[in-house]
């Protein structure tokens, strides 16, 4: 058996700054050999489930040292038979009081109790929910220990709070003071609120027990010091069963959801789509929830613009095991979700949420219940547990965010599964929902994946949500087709810098870089905005957010001679990219800039220099015109070659009209066919057996299941004929 040590220490404004250390341990000495016989020690043997999962623990303690609440994992064991151990108060010669853990039943393997030298078996009998307790009856009496006795007079004057915690198997003790800890006065709420001490023994100023104590929060003027002995008491199992009827009502709106994404395109194309640095890989078939808010539904999942784009599918499945079709609504501008509906009308017997309208405030103190919902290859599991709200933070949108402490689960989870229910998850008052709970929310410039999202004001937006222009589910071609102001640019360097007036715009270092607009698309967002020819772009921004200059990178390719480029063999694996191509690069320039940062459809804030004076106005960025890099391809295997249409920035470049035919070559397979007949990427072929070709499919069609081939094929200002045969 362990032995159990009781450290006891008081702060120096209780007993006055006048007492040496050694009255201090006196006093110390005689508080441990007065509560010694009155604190037990209580052991969950722990067993595991059907699904071989054994419970976890989370037990907030005040340290003794710093003096602050810290939370301690339980490294409790089934197969190695290690118990998790709390410190309880004995009540009675036959109750301990403990603070509540929500252990399961079927997690339970054997109680124990342990008071003055003596250990007896022990079981559950009543939880007491308004003080977070639970008491325990012994199989028999204590026969050394010491029932407390509580005076039960009120309010003590200056009261004093004996806590315990256990560390590494021994006891550790400590008094400290009435003194308030971190004071918080909430102006809306009009509450003042101050850090509790949690499983604490509150003492009267000469050193009788008053009451016990779980409170990690607690509101001024509400503090209660009736003793254990008085608590209303219910069935340790009455709050399991309202437990699983809460769960069992979730279950007629929540649903498990599947979305399946397209896989990404293998071939080449520009580095940067719809670019988010926190978008998750998060594979191309995932399982999700589904939750049915009064009219709307709502994924519990997050999909950043470049996943949202590949969506081809969703699904539900409903209790009966019957898959159902879902169609793509939105997704929640302020936090993520995604909206849904039902493509076929939403089935019968399903019961949405009922949502609770009041602001976050109105939550401000209370205990709120939560659930978290788990889709595991279409089987639903929801775990709920109750939480308190403590603090609030105003997010974009009119979100409030709440911190909610600690979360009670009640059940046992795996490390992924617990992780995944405390950010996806839902929360409830008495009266209906309070919010969802993602990991993810919107904030002005990027996705802060930092922060959880849980609104009380978010639900008022259920039925009206404003939703992300940007995040929506694009088709194939659209997919690689990056966001676009509508300008074209060449670097400006110094001399064109000071002809505008803008030199003072730029350092040093961008003198080069800075982008000069020789050309405004008709009906484009800078036409809109009033930029014009000769103007010199700045900067792009989300409203609020951060700056983004709309630099040019440095142009590497430009000495480049092409006709060694096309000659050298290795460029048979380099070639086709977007990159390195001799006509201008349409994704690269400052398209690359908005590329990286923003998507199609955001609302950005453009800066300019125009006339020597800065200019500023919003826009919604455009979708790029078809682009090299984004325009259809067609692969013939026997040829050993890709081929796409002919773009804009290809046809300025070898002055051709919009009717000229010709598709570009993107790619050729080394050692194959067309390889070995000379033909080499970012070539044109023109015609096909004398007839023009017009496009990557036209090319397909004209080629198949042809064995004699001659191709009209350009590169650069020179035409070649180059006969191939199958």
């Amino acid at each position: 058996m362990k032995k159990i040590l009781f450290l006891v220490t008081l702060a120096g404004s209780l007993v006055g700054l006048a007492k040496t250390p050694g009255e201090l341990a006196r006093e110390n000495r005689a508080l441990v050999e007065k509560y010694g016989k009155s604190v037990a020690t209580v052991r969950y043997y722990v067993k595991k489930n059907a699904d071989g999962i054994e419970p976890k623990f989370e037990i907030p303690y005040q340290c003794p040292n710093c003096k602050n609440t810290h939370w301690r994992d339980e490294g409790v064991s089934a197969d190695d038979g290690i118990p998790a151990e709390f410190a309880g108060y004995v009540i009675g010669r036959d109750e301990v009081v403990i603070q509540d853990v929500m252990v399961a039943p079927e997690f339970v393997d054997r109680i124990e109790v342990t008071c003055a030298g003596e250990t007896v078996a022990a079981q559950e009998v009543a939880a007491c929910p308004a003080e977070n307790a639970l008491v325990l009856r012994t199989a028999k009496p204590l026969s050394a220990a010491v029932p407390l006795a509580f005076t039960g007079g009120g309010e003590p004057e200056d009261p004093r709070y004996f806590y315990l915690v256990k560390e590494n198997g021994e006891t550790v003790a400590s008094v400290s003071g009435s003194e308030a800890g971190k004071f918080v006065h909430h102006v809306e709420a009009g509450k003042d609120v101050y850090e509790g001490k949690p499983n604490t023994l509150v003492l009267d100023k000469d050193g009788n027990p008053v009451t016990v104590a779980y409170q990690l929060q607690v509101e001024l003027g509400k503090e209660t010091f009736t003793p254990p002995t008085a608590w209303r008491r219910e069935p340790a199992d009455a709050r399991f069963a309202r437990k699983r009827a809460f769960e069992d009502r979730l279950r007629k709106a929540v649903l498990p959801a599947y979305v399946q994404l397209e896989a990404p395109a293998k071939e080449d194309g520009p580095s940067r789509r719809f670019s988010f640095s926190d978008d998750e890989a998060k594979g191309n078939d995932i399982d999700t929830c589904l939750v049915l808010v009064e009219h709307a539904a709502f994924l519990m999942l997050k999909l950043g613009p470049q996943e949202t784009a590949r969506l081809v599918k969703i699904e539900a499945t409903l209790p009966d095991g019957k898959k159902v079709p879902l169609a793509f609504a939105g997704s929640h501008a302020a936090f993520g979700a995604m909206a849904v509906t039902f493509k076929e009308g939403r089935p019968a017997g399903l019961e949405p949420l009922t949502l609770d309208r009041r602001p976050a405030i109105a939550h401000f103190g209370r205990r709120i219940r939560t659930a978290g919902a788990v889709n595991k290859g279409g089987t639903l599991e929801i775990k709920s547990g109750e939480q308190t709200v403590r603090e609030f933070e105003r997010g974009k949108g009119n979100v409030t965010q709440i911190d909610l402490g600690r979360q009670w689960l009640g059940v046992a989870l795996g490390e992924d599964e617990s992780d995944l229910l405390n950010k996806h998850g839902l929360s409830f008052s008495e009266t209906g929902l309070v919010g969802l709970q993602l990991a993810d929310r919107r904030a002005s410039s990027s996705w802060d994946s930092a922060k959880s999202v849980q609104a009380g004001e978010l639900v008022a937006l259920v039925e009206k949500p404003v939703f992300d222009g940007e995040n929506v589910p694009r088709s194939a071609a659209d997919r690689k087709r990056a966001p676009w102001l509508g300008v074209e640019v060449q670097a400006a360097g110094p001399d064109i810098l000071r002809e505008k007036k803008a030199t003072s715009y730029f350092r040093d270092y961008d003198f080069e870089r800075a982008a000069l607009v020789t050309a405004v698309a008709s009906d484009s967002p800078a036409a809109k905005l009033g930029i014009k020819e000769g103007d010199i772009l700045l900067s792009a921004k989300y409203p609020g957010g951060r700056e983004e200059k709309l630099v040019l990178e440095r142009d590497y390719f430009s000495g480049i001679d092409w006709n060694e480029v096309f000659d050298d063999p290795r460029f048979l694996e380099m070639g086709g990219t977007a990159e390195l191509t001799p006509w201008p690069n349409a994704a690269g320039g400052v398209n690359a800039v908005l590329a990286a940062k923003f998507s199609v459809g955001a609302e950005v804030v453009i800066a300019w220099v125009s006339d020597g004076r800065r200019k500023e106005g919003a826009c919604a960025l455009g979708l790029a015109p078809v682009s090299y890099a984004s325009a259809p391809r067609s692969r013939n295997r026997e040829l050993g070659l890709t081929v796409c249409d002919m773009t804009q920035e290809v046809r300025k470049y070898f002055k051709f009209d919009e009717k000229a035919p010709g598709v570009v070559v993107t790619k050729v397979k080394g050692g194959g066919t067309a390889a070995v007949a000379g033909i080499r990427p970012l070539e044109l072929i023109l015609e096909v057996n004398g007839e023009n070709v017009v496009s990557a499919k036209d090319f397909v069609e004209k080629t198949k299941g042809k064995k004699d081939l001659t191709f009209t094929v350009r590169r650069l200002t020179a035409t070649r004929m180059v006969p191939i045969k199958l």
